[in-house]
């Protein structure tokens, strides 16, 4: 992979058959009746949504959007719109009253600031420290906080929405025999960027874990995903303040080409030459932290 190496029109072709083709032996092969997609408004989602009523069909597809507190109402917006561009109803449910109950909110000091707004600004200009302080380095610092840190409760306050968002969507699809199908991709799979057991990481199937988040924009402009969706920043939308998820690990075209270096252990000088030793070194550093977050639960078999 490299920054010159765009997939051709036959490589989407093949890529999105075969991806298609996954999901329906997939569903067969659960006795499933159909499909449910957490639609979070992103790029991820929308793609993933888009390939799978490719392959079943719409009238076995379902939607389902889960916001909270703090989601932004554009990305609610975006999933309406995806789910009208495929003619599909959306399915709305909030899941704010599940994490209030776990006081998921009071883990950190945004709870004083009632307002979005001002939560928002809390945390960028300094309220918590999670930015202003070493921001290139929160994705690291995440994988080994120090116990109770601000780091640790910022991890725990983040990924919280991701598993509850996991049991809404299989507690929805257990109850119609319905499969779930996941939409995380390449990259945020091999830098740890995701959340371990959560919505982006529990799936009966995921079809765009081999696909990597540039690779990922080609394809959605080729199954004609709406502009506006697929122009959109990476925005993880779990805490107020962090609203690109590229802007904290890094162009999606250069991280790739590290990441797929790394995994297929070719010589990194290059890419030192031409991106610097920092960027490789935390690019291979998330990758070996985040580990643990690839493997099932540790076991002797």
């Amino acid at each position: 992979m490299n920054k010159t190496n765009l997939l051709s029109k036959k490589d989407k072709v093949s890529i999105c058959h075969d991806i298609e083709d996954l999901i329906l032996k997939t569903m067969n092969s659960l006795n499933r009746d159909g499909a449910v997609v957490g639609l979070s408004g992103g790029l991820d989602s929308a793609v993933t949504a888009t390939l799978t009523v490719r392959s079943l069909g719409k009238d076995k597809v379902h939607l389902l959007n889960l916001p909270e507190r703090d989601s932004k109402p554009i990305h609610k917006s975006h999933a309406k719109l995806l789910a009208k561009h495929l003619d599909i109803k959306l399915i709305t449910k909030s899941i704010t009253p599940f994490l209030r109950a776990l006081k998921t909110y009071k883990l950190l000091p945004l709870r004083f600031i009632p307002s979005r707004k001002l939560r928002s600004l809390a945390v960028k200009f300094g309220e918590t420290k999670l930015i202003s302080k070493k921001g290139k380095n929160i994705l690291v610092s995440r994988l080994q906080p120090k116990a109770n840190s601000l780091i640790a409760k910022g991890n725990a306050y983040a990924v919280t929405k991701h598993r509850m968002r996991m049991l809404a969507v299989y507690q929805y699809a257990e109850v119609r025999n319905l499969m779930v199908v996941g939409a995380a991709n390449r990259t945020e799979w091999l830098s740890g960027t995701f959340s371990k057991w959560g919505v982006d990481h529990c799936a009966d199937v995921m079809p765009l874990l081999h696909i990597y988040r540039s690779q990922l924009e080609e394809l959605a402009e080729f199954i004609e995903i709406p502009d506006i969706i697929r122009n959109k920043l990476a925005d993880p939308d779990v805490m107020p303040g962090i609203n690109n998820k590229g802007e904290l690990l890094g162009d999606f075209p250069v991280v790739d080409q590290i990441l797929y270096a790394i995994e297929n252990e070719n010589d990194l000088t290059e890419l030192i030459n031409s991106y610097g030793k920092e960027n490789v070194e935390r690019i291979l550093t998330l990758w070996e932290f985040s580990k643990h977050m690839r493997k099932s639960p540790y076991n002797l078999l």
